[in-house]
């Protein structure tokens, strides 16, 4: 008899410039990684099966998951990533390196998704693929960035990452900040705003996302979805 073997969904992160997708991703991915914890929406065993974050996030330079590979390994993250294959050179093409990585259903795997049509073209080179595995897929919002402000911009943003990677979102994460300036009320206002946005789409919020110092500080009642606390990885180049 063969033996029964864990089958991990993946896991994308999608969102528009500004809306902290990627440090979404990369806490997302070290919380799994952590042994014994699970991240919000994934369930968790023994916490054996290794965790591998694929960065496909070819847009944004600033902010991408790949400049975190040394500190993710610390955690028992392995990234794999376009510039890291090529040596610094972003393209979009296929590797046996994502492919394969996609295709290890044993392996829990995080996948970080450009913000545009470009980054979501490059995850629609993976598309059937990742519909064989299955997957699920977040898109981040943060209701105080461009595009995303208002749910005619967040309904159109979705559309065109799910025409560009031939995929569906699956849901919304809600990331309600203002970086260095954020407040209580801020947080409290904008996820408000997106549980609105939610109900006008259909879809559900999967987690929240709250800055660590406010996860430690918020009382986490008025929130009726999961939580996770983020540790910052980027500093901005204006701060």
């Amino acid at each position: 008899m063969t033996e029964a073997r864990a089958v991990y969904p993946l896991v994308l992160f999608a969102g528009r410039f500004g809306s902290g997708k990627t440090e979404v991703a990369l806490n997302y991915a070290r919380s799994l990684a952590e042994g014994g914890t699970a991240a919000p929406g994934m369930a968790r065993d023994d916490g054996s099966a290794p965790v591998v974050l694929i960065d496909l996030d070819i847009v944004t330079p600033y902010f991408r998951s790949r400049e975190m590979a040394e500190q993710l390994a610390q955690h028992g993250v392995e990234l794999v990533a376009p510039s890291i294959i090529g040596q610094h050179l972003d393209t979009p093409a296929i590797t046996p390196q994502i492919l394969g990585a996609i295709e290890r259903e044993d392996r829990q795997v995080v996948l970080d998704v450009g913000g545009d049509k470009q980054g979501a073209r490059a995850l629609g080179q993976y598309s059937q693929a990742i519909r064989r595995r299955g997957y699920v897929m977040h898109f981040v919002v943060n209701p105080y960035r461009p595009f995303t402000s208002t749910v005619v911009g967040l309904a159109e943003s979705i559309s065109e990452i799910e025409a560009s990677s031939r995929l569906q979102v699956t849901d919304l994460v809600s990331n309600p900040n203002l970086i260095g300036e954020t407040r209580a009320g801020d947080i409290l206002q904008g996820h408000a705003k997106i549980e609105t946005y939610a109900q006008q789409l259909g879809m559900p919020i999967a987690f929240v996302c709250l800055e660590r110092g406010w996860a430690d500080r918020l009382d986490s009642s008025p929130f009726s979805q999961p939580t996770l606390a983020l540790d910052r990885s980027f500093v901005q180049p204006w701060e």
